[in-house]
């Protein structure tokens, strides 16, 4: 299934360091030094294990030269375009993803109770 790089995050750690190294981690890929904040999702209880609050950052544009390391935590990446997410198997609802695209590409913040956009 595929989804965006994430994670917990660590003691003592704010939302924007956790996302910067969440990506290093998955991708080894450095993102911008400051955080622009594109979503959050607010899910009243996962899994059983109570509330959690996601925090969706937009990272920067990749130059084409980029190269993406895969983690052994995964066993495939991939960039795709928008038009492209329907036809895929996601983690999660492609009606958030489309949102946070949105956001990025107006300046806005997504608020996503549940995963779906407002």
């Amino acid at each position: 299934m595929w989804w965006l790089p994430g994670g917990m995050l660590d003691h003592g750690e704010d939302p924007w360091t956790a996302a910067r190294r969440e990506v290093r981690e998955e991708t080894g890929i450095a993102i911008g030094p400051a955080p622009v904040l594109v979503g959050v999702d607010h899910r009243a209880d996962v899994l059983g294990t109570g509330p959690v609050l996601d925090c969706f950052f937009h990272g920067g544009t990749l130059a084409a030269d980029v190269r993406v390391r895969l983690s052994a935590e995964h066993d495939r990446h991939g960039l795709f375009p928008p038009d492209e997410l329907a036809g895929l198997r996601l983690a999660a609802r492609l009606s958030t993803l489309t949102a946070l695209h949105a956001a990025v590409r107006n300046g806005t913040v997504a608020y996503l109770p549940e995963g779906l956009p407002l």
